[in-house]
């Protein structure tokens, strides 16, 4: 008889992850982490490439092209599983009568 302590154990176990996230916790002054946890100096903003309109829309192209193929090898793998499992269940039931 449980009586839910599965429940009460997950609970637990979220409660004690929650605390170990508390700032209060975290690594502050070993090795590089020297800056403050919730500090307010501005770091460099990312700076992410720009591709050129038309090697975007091949890019996009080749993506799509890609989608369609997994999709269809889904599609291919999903269909053939799906007769063998009927062709077993008919095979068993054959067995029982």
């Amino acid at each position: 008889m449980g009586l839910g302590a599965g429940h009460v154990l997950d609970m637990i176990n979220r409660m004690k992850q929650n605390r170990a996230q508390r700032p209060s916790n975290r690594e502050k002054f070993k090795q590089n982490n020297r800056e403050g946890i919730y500090s307010s100096e501005v770091k460099e903003k990312p700076k992410f490439k720009t591709v050129p309109e038309e090697e975007l829309v091949r890019i996009k192209e080749q993506i799509q092209i890609n989608a369609k193929k997994q999709r269809k090898r889904e599609i291919k793998i999903f269909s053939i599983v799906s007769v063998l499992i009927i062709i077993a269940v008919l095979g068993f039931i054959k067995f029982l009568l």
